[in-house]
């Protein structure tokens, strides 16, 4: 006669044994692939990451556990009392482990799926090396954002703070540091830049996040908001609702809804071989930003031109120079950025 509650205790078992491997297989997977990303990027999935390998041995643990001396336990009350369980009492016992176990495997799956789809695309290096600080450009490694400052002196050697800066929201699941070697530029420029660590790296997790750059540098007066894909889909809505902000560009993105500021500055900049934000995803968008707003169609860009991350799913190869893509891509970047200051700002 089988055990009452030995066929639920089983099955629940191998269910976590397998969820529990796939679990511990999945963080370090990561790891393994995307160990600097994790280290340098948002905490969230460096933590959600360390949590999926931690409940995944647990749960490897308890299912070789519950297989091995699992139905002793269901048997015995007591260890130190050999007094035995009635055939009710097991199947509460099992009863309530169903109760408890479906959902906690419902949130352990969802956590591995999570974990799994969040992992990024990471930085080439190229976009590494332009994070190297110079003579020209200081780094700033924040915890959910870095920063590129200008250095400047003016002829008594005093330094030349920057009066402008630029908040740059990344694409869904791309690796913040992609986008060093395209924004660098702007910095030997003179301007300020920095760049987003999105939480699992999707913006809309986070959508204030840009404010928080302002709050750090109220020394700044003029701001622009810019994005990439998605990142500028939210940068959209951090500069439609924030006064501080005097620009808004975009890079392969559109809005969500209309933006409703007509006093904004905006560059909308897309690539004619892109295979995700099209130049009639472009077009169709046109009704939502202000009517003023700059168009910069980039020949032969695909979306991940717009950083340097590799090649994206689902997206065209491109086609010409990439090099003199991204120069269009800076230039009309520094443009806008160039047109928020008055003349006697600059």
């Amino acid at each position: 006669m089988v055990q009452p509650g030995a066929r639920s205790r089983i099955v629940l078992a191998i269910l976590w044994l397998l969820l529990g491997a796939a679990m511990i297989a999945v963080a370090v997977w990561l790891g393994w692939t995307r160990w600097s990303v994790l280290i340098s990027g948002h905490p969230a999935l460096l933590l959600l990451t360390i949590a999926c390998a931690v409940v995944g041995l647990v749960a490897v643990l308890w299912a070789a556990g519950s297989l091995i001396v699992g139905g002793r336990m269901d048997r015995e009350a007591d260890a130190a009392i050999p007094r035995r369980r009635t055939p009710e009492q097991m199947r509460r016992r099992a009863r309530i482990r169903i109760v408890l176990a479906v959902p906690a495997l419902i949130l352990a799956t969802l956590l591995v799926g999570i974990v799994a789809y969040a992992r990024p695309m990471a930085a080439t290096p190229v976009a590494l090396a332009a994070l190297i600080p110079d003579d020209q450009v200081r780094i700033a490694d924040r915890i959910t954002w870095y920063e590129m400052s200008p250095v400047r002196e003016d002829q008594a050697g005093n330094e030349i703070p920057p009066t402008t800066g630029l908040v740059f929201v990344p694409g869904a699941r791309v690796d913040s540091r992609a986008y060093a070697h395209l924004l660098r530029p702007l910095v030997e420029a003179g301007f300020f830049v920095a760049v987003l660590k999105e939480p699992l790296g999707f913006s809309i997790l986070n959508p204030d996040h840009p404010a928080s750059v302002l709050r750090t540098h109220p020394d700044i007066p003029y701001w622009a908001v810019g994005g990439h894909s998605l990142g500028g889909t939210t940068a959209v809505t951090a500069a439609d609702t924030d006064e501080q902000v005097n620009g808004l560009v975009l890079f392969a993105a559109y809005p969500a809804s209309r933006v409703e500021r007509i006093d904004l500055e905006v560059v909308s900049v897309f690539g004619s071989d892109d295979g995700l934000v099209t130049p009639a995803d472009i077009e169709r968008s046109k009704a939502d930003l202000p009517s003023d707003t700059g168009y910069v169609e980039v020949p032969g860009a695909a979306h991940s031109w717009f950083g340097d991350y590799g090649v994206q799913p689902g997206d065209n190869p491109g086609s010409g120079d990439r090099a003199a893509a991204q120069a269009a891509m800076v230039e009309a970047a520094r443009t806008l950025l160039v047109s928020l200051a008055p003349p006697d700002k600059k």
